[in-house]
C-alpha cells in the first residue's frame, strides 16, 4: 500500500515521441526557413549536447568544412545575483541592443529559474518569493492545485523598460532586496565575433559586468570507429492500398527501431558489434532490416561529431545547413540535439516541467536523414511528395517538398508540449 500511495503521489504522464516524415526543402536564402525541419531547430531554444552520426568514409570531408564554416562558439559561466543583468552597461549593450541568451541553474519544479532569450526574461518562482517579490505574474503551467509555482515575464526590449521608468525600476528593486541569492549562469553572445583558434582565447569578462567570467569555448570532438558495426538497412515496404491504423503502427514500430538503432550507435554500444557474443538469454536485438534480404548482416563504420555546452539554436541552424550541403545525396547522416532538463521553457517559448526528481524532463530531437533513393520505400507510403506526417500528434502539415527525405523524432515530457 505504501508502494502505491508514493508512486500515486509522484505520478506523472510518460513522455511522448513525436515522430515527423517528411523532406527537407533545399535552403531559399532565407535564414530561418518556415517549413519543419527548420522550425524546430530555430524553436528549441536551450541546447546542451549536440551529436552528428555519419558514414565514416565522408567523415573527413565534412569535418574540413565545418572547419572553413563554421565559427568557434565561445559562453561564459558567471556566478551572480539576478541583479547584476540589470546594470545599466550590461543591460544597454546585451539585451537593449544585442542579442544574448541565459539560463540559470537550479530544479524547475523546486527553485527560483530565471532565463532570458530573444529580449524576454523569464522568472519561475516558488509561491513565496512570488508574493515577497511583488511583481505581476500568472500562475505556472505546472504549478499545481495549490498554486505553488508562478511565472513573470518581462520583455526587456519595450520602451518603457528602461532606467528611471516605473515598471523598471520595481523589477530593480525586486532584484536588489528580494532575489539576493547568487547563482551559477549561463551566457551565450548571439553577436559573437569570430575566434581565431590559433590565437589565446580572449580575457573572461563581459562589459559591464561586475563579477568574473569563465570563458568557454564549444569545439566539436570527432570520434572514429575502431570496428564495423551493424548497420539498419533504412528500408521499409510501403503497405498497398489505402494504409489502415493497422499499416500505420507496423510503420511507426519501424521507425522507432531506427530510433533505438541510433541511440545504440551514439553510445557505442556493444550488442551492434559484429563480434558480439552475448548469451540470447540477456540480449536478442538486431538492427532493424528489409525482412526480405537474406543476405548476410549489412557493416560499415560510422563516425561521431559531438558539440558539448551552451549551445543557441542558431549556431544548430549553421551546422545543419552546412552538414545538409556538404553529404552527398547518396549518404545518410543523423543529428540529435539535447536540450537542458531544467530549463524553465522549450520549444516556442512554451514551459517546461520536470516532475518527480526529473521523471518527465526531456526535451530533444533527432533528424534523420535518408540517403537518395529511386523510390519511395525509405520512408513507407508515399505521400505524393506534398507533405508531412507528424505520426505521434496524429497531425498532417501539408507542404511543399522538393528535397531529401527525413525523419525527425522529437521526445518530449510528458506534460510539454512539442514543436
Amino acid at each position: 500500500m505504501a508502494q502505491l500511495l508514493n508512486k500515486l503521489a509522484h505520478a506523472a504522464p510518460d513522455s511522448k515521441c513525436y515522430v515527423t516524415r517528411g523532406t527537407i526543402l533545399k535552403p531559399t536564402g532565407s535564414e530561418n526557413p518556415s517549413q519543419r525541419p527548420y522550425t524546430t531547430i530555430h524553436d528549441h531554444i536551450y541546447n546542451q549536447q549536440v551529436d552528428l552520426l555519419l558514414p565514416d568514409e565522408i567523415c573527413e570531408v565534412v569535418q574540413q568544412r565545418l572547419s572553413e564554416q563554421l565559427k568557434p562558439l565561445q559562453y561564459h559561466r558567471i556566478f551572480m545575483g539576478p541583479k547584476h543583468i540589470l546594470e545599466k552597461e550590461f543591460y544597454n549593450h546585451y539585451i537593449r541592443q544585442g542579442n544574448i541568451i541565459l539560463l540559470s541553474d537550479g530544479r524547475v519544479d523546486v527553485d527560483d529559474v530565471y532565463c532570458l532569450y530573444d529580449g524576454k526574461l523569464f522568472l519561475f518562482l516558488r509561491k513565496e518569493t512570488y508574493e515577497k517579490a511583488g511583481l505581476v505574474g500568472r500562475q505556472a503551467a505546472f504549478g499545481g492545485r495549490k498554486k505553488e509555482r508562478w511565472v513573470v515575464e518581462y520583455n526587456l526590449r519595450e520602451p518603457h523598460m528602461v532606467h528611471g521608468k516605473k515598471a523598471f525600476d520595481r523589477l530593480v528593486w525586486s532584484f536588489e532586496n528580494v532575489f539576493k541569492q547568487q547563482n551559477a549562469w549561463l551566457f551565450c553572445d548571439l553577436n559573437q565575433e569570430a575566434i581565431d583558434p590559433s590565437s589565446p582565447p580572449p580575457e573572461p569578462t563581459l562589459k559591464g559586468l561586475t563579477p568574473p567570467t569563465v570563458l568557454r569555448i564549444a569545439a566539436p570532438t570527432i570520434t572514429h570507429p575502431s570496428n564495423p558495426i551493424k548497420l539498419a538497412t533504412f528500408t521499409h515496404k510501403p503497405p498497398t492500398g489505402k494504409p489502415t491504423d493497422y499499416d500505420r503502427a507496423i510503420f511507426f514500430d519501424w521507425i522507432t527501431s531506427l530510433h533505438e538503432w541510433l541511440a545504440l550507435v551514439s553510445i557505442n554500444s556493444d550488442r551492434l558489434n559484429v563480434t558480439d557474443s552475448i548469451d540470447p538469454l540477456l540480449s536478442r536485438y538486431e538492427p532493424p532490416i528489409d525482412e526480405d534480404d537474406t543476405s548476410s548482416p549489412v557493416t560499415g563504420k560510422i563516425s561521431k561529431v559531438s558539440w558539448r555546452g551552451f549551445i543557441p539554436a542558431e549556431y544548430i541552424l549553421k551546422i545543419f545547413n552546412i552538414i545538409q550541403e556538404v553529404v552527398p545525396h547518396n549518404q545518410w547522416y543523423s543529428i540529435t540535439v539535447h536540450g537542458f532538463q531544467n530549463t524553465p521553457i522549450s520549444w516556442k517559448g512554451r514551459q517546461h516541467n520536470v516532475v518527480g526528481g526529473g521523471m518527465g524532463g526531456e526535451n530533444l530531437y533527432t533528424i534523420l536523414r535518408f540517403a537518395g533513393i529511386n523510390d519511395t520505400s525509405a520512408i513507407g507510403e508515399d505521400d505524393g511528395g506534398d507533405g508531412d506526417d507528424i505520426m505521434g500528434g496524429m497531425e498532417d502539415v501539408k507542404e511543399k517538398v522538393a528535397e531529401s527525405k527525413y525523419i525527425m523524432y522529437e521526445v518530449v515530457g510528458g506534460r510539454d508540449e512539442f514543436s
